[in-house]
């Protein structure tokens, strides 16, 4: 029972991470303004405004109801204390976490960035971030209502249509940014490998283990549910790389040696792979 208890809250903190990048997008951890904003504004200004938007977060999730299972509660304990300073340590959590391991993966930050630029870095990142993982626990869980629901999964063209759709829609102002090309050149291949893995692992939490919609009619029970599983996260991550190519040639960026277009390319996979998950979640 403890064991099942662990689990469940484990599930739902790294649901609140993922969720956190898919709904609010990954656009703000990789734009240079942000990182600016984080550098350069005196900490006051920082801590106010992540105090203040965290604050307007938890009001706004609090209000709608924070997780499903919330909806027949009523406003006496929707605004319990106690409760109110969990989900606020939770969506503090939730994007903290989501923010430093994307700025990681890219080599904004690493262990030998100062702790205060660290800290300024997420704090100014927690904000939208804190939006995502709210909306993703109250709009993007599977429902009862999402198991029984009978309806046959797309076809292959579909899901490839989708994975396709979601990617270009959330990755298109990336691709046409400079800071695609900034980061490419300052990633070597080990920060590659970690940034595809970050992708892959990404996708499969988000299309089969963290109970987002329709998990359980993209779930086969079968013998060979797991390889079927991997090979569907893979088919996801090429249509994210071809996307990502086809973007980045759209805007005139692979126009370099082979070796710096492919930089570029995997760069861009994060947001268009796990842009066409969100898509297929949505769908």
């Amino acid at each position: 029972m403890a064991v099942t208890s662990v689990s469940r809250v484990l599930r739902n903190q790294v649901r609140g991470v993922t969720g956190a990048l898919i709904a609010a997008g990954v656009m703000g951890l990789l734009t240079v303004e942000m990182w600016w904003i984080a550098w350069e504004r005196p900490a006051w200004q920082v801590l106010g405004y992540a105090v203040a938007g965290l604050a307007l977060v938890l009001l706004v999730a609090r209000s709608s109801g924070f997780r499903v299972e919330e909806e027949g509660d009523g406003d006496e304990a929707r605004y319990d204390p106690i409760r109110l300073a969990v989900d606020a340590a939770e969506l503090v959590l939730q994007s903290v976490v989501a923010a430093l391991v994307v700025l990681w993966a890219y080599g904004i930050v690493d262990l030998s960035t100062p702790a205060h630029v660290v800290a300024r870095m997420a704090l100014v990142q927690a904000v939208p971030l804190g939006f995502g993982a709210a909306l993703s626990n109250r709009l993007l869980r599977e429902t009862e209502d999402d198991e029984s629901d009978d309806a046959e999964s797309l076809t292959l063209r579909g899901n490839l249509a989708a994975f396709a759709a979601g990617g270009i829609f959330f990755s298109f102002p990336l691709a046409a940014s400079v800071e695609m090309n900034v980061l490419a050149a300052s990633t070597d291949w080990a920060r590659l490998g970690a940034i595809a893995a970050l992708t892959l692992g990404t996708t499969y939490l988000l299309l089969y283990e963290l109970e987002f919609r329709g998990q359980s009619r993209r779930t086969v029970d079968r013998e060979w549910s797991a390889l079927i599983h991997a090979g569907q996260v893979c088919v996801v991550f090429a249509v994210g790389l071809s996307v990502a190519a086809l973007l980045l040639w759209a805007f005139g960026y692979l126009t370099y040696s082979l070796a710096v277009n492919v930089q570029k390319v995997v760069v861009l996979s994060f947001p268009t792979t796990v842009g066409g998950a969100a898509a297929r979640v949505i769908l």
